[in-house]
């Protein structure tokens, strides 16, 4: 799907869009957060991680079809390269397993402090990741 915009210069368009999907998410999640549906709350907040991720994956020309694999490739390219501190991978690792948690265990449970904690850690993580992807600061960053 991505391969044919590629052709006609469109990456720049997949990131955009990707990021947009990212800022979304963590809008979502925080707008979950404060209503108290912590479940919701940690599956945007994994899913803003993960199309950030994306994005700046695909700058780099990369497309991946599983989130194991965007997982991997975000290891292999950006934490053990030191592109990124060792606590952004730990931050991906913990809202993967978490939001496998929040989707198929219905007896789940989260701790509203430990989510919002989440939610900041999430902010941070997408404020520097956003150059990594090519764009410019947002308007509430300059």
């Amino acid at each position: 799907m991505t391969e044919d915009f590629e052709g006609q210069g469109g990456r720049a368009l997949i990131v955009t869009n990707w990021w947009k999907k990212a800022e979304e998410s963590l809008a979502a999640a925080r707008s979950e957060y404060q209503a108290g549906r912590l479940s919701f709350a940690v599956n945007r907040l994994y899913f803003a991680l993960f199309y950030a991720v994306t994005a700046v994956l695909a700058q780099q020309g990369l497309s991946y079809r599983k989130h194991t694999a965007v997982r991997a490739a975000f290891h292999r390219d950006f934490v053990r390269t030191r592109r990124v501190p060792e606590s952004d991978g730990r931050l991906y690792d913990d809202l993967f397993n978490q939001r496998q948690q929040s989707d198929y265990d219905p007896l789940a449970q989260f701790d509203p402090a430990r989510v919002g904690a989440y939610v900041e850690r999430v902010e941070a993580f997408l404020r520097r990741f956003r150059a990594l992807a090519g764009l410019s600061p947002s308007e509430g960053e300059r």
